[in-house]
């Protein structure tokens, strides 16, 4: 069975146009999308999904991580904001794994405490990320530098070009202006580029991870989009198991319950007293 992975996108900010080859990717992944909005509950994705894909939008608002706006913040869409916050922490809580790209790994690093530069120009002698939307997507355009300890590290090894024995290096795209500034609570960041600005980060335990370059445009980057299938069925296993487990423990509690009934009826059958007269 294929596992059903969600997408989340704003019908009313184009988003779901955006969105299509990252559809594309989750099938050839060998998963089974399913898109979203933030007009349904959080709680109700986390019941029926096997894993979550939050891909790239407008920028978060600085409110969630207790900043005002800067003069340099663009569009923003705070029921999205609201609504996948909410989503991350839920699913943590769940263990459903999760792929964050772009606006997404944001998302992620927010939902769980962490920070960010609201224009990446903040960073001392930053280069380029931020390149025009007429920019071809799949034009690779600076390098990015990989720890070789790293769960992301192990999923691209194929692609990447390795130097010693701790770190990796390959080229990758770029569409960003805001970046990750404090990392969250129980990630790690794992990637960068070289001016130091964070581009991935990854769970210290389960399957969390956000990246900032836009992977549905590289073909070696499908590994990731199938790592999260990989993660999202390994945990519907699990879950089935446990459904397993809870559902064999009822059955028998209940066998245990008629068994007793039934002893006991037959014990009191045993003593009546004989009211036969002769």
């Amino acid at each position: 069975m294929k596992p059903l992975i969600a997408i989340i996108v704003s019908p009313w900010s184009g988003s779901l146009s955006g969105c299509q080859q990252h559809i594309k990717r989750v099938i050839d992944a060998g998963g089974l999308p399913a898109v979203f909005d933030p007009r349904v509950e959080p709680g109700d994705i986390i019941e029926v999904v096997d894993g979550i894909l939050l891909i790239e939008g407008p920028d978060v608002h600085p409110r969630f991580y207790g900043e005002d706006p800067s003069p340099n913040l663009r569009e923003v869409d705070v029921l999205r904001d609201e609504f996948e916050i909410e989503l991350v922490k839920l699913a943590v809580k769940a263990d459903v794994p999760i792929l964050g790209v772009g606006r997404g790994m944001h998302v992620i690093n927010v939902a769980l405490g962490g920070t960010l530069y609201q224009d990446i120009y903040e960073i001392p002698k930053a280069i380029k990320h931020d390149w025009p939307e007429t920019t071809r997507p799949e034009q690779r355009l600076h390098t990015i530098r990989i720890k070789a300890d790293s769960n992301i590290y192990s999923i691209l090894r194929e692609s990447l070009n390795i130097e010693g024995t701790n770190e990796a290096w390959t080229w990758v795209n770029s569409f960003h202006h805001q970046a990750v500034k404090r990392v969250g609570e129980g990630l790690r960041p794992v990637v960068f580029a070289v001016d130091g600005l964070i581009e991935a980060i990854e769970a210290k335990d389960g399957f969390i991870l956000g990246v900032q370059w836009q992977p549905e445009y590289l073909p070696e980057m499908l590994h990731l989009y199938r790592a999260l299938i990989e993660a999202s069925i390994k945990r519907h296993e699990e879950a089935d198991n446990i459904r397993k487990r809870i559902l064999e423990a009822e059955i028998q509690k209940k066998l245990n319950v008629e068994q007793g009934e039934s002893h006991h009826s037959s014990e009191t059958s045993d003593s009546l007293p004989d009211t036969n007269q002769t």
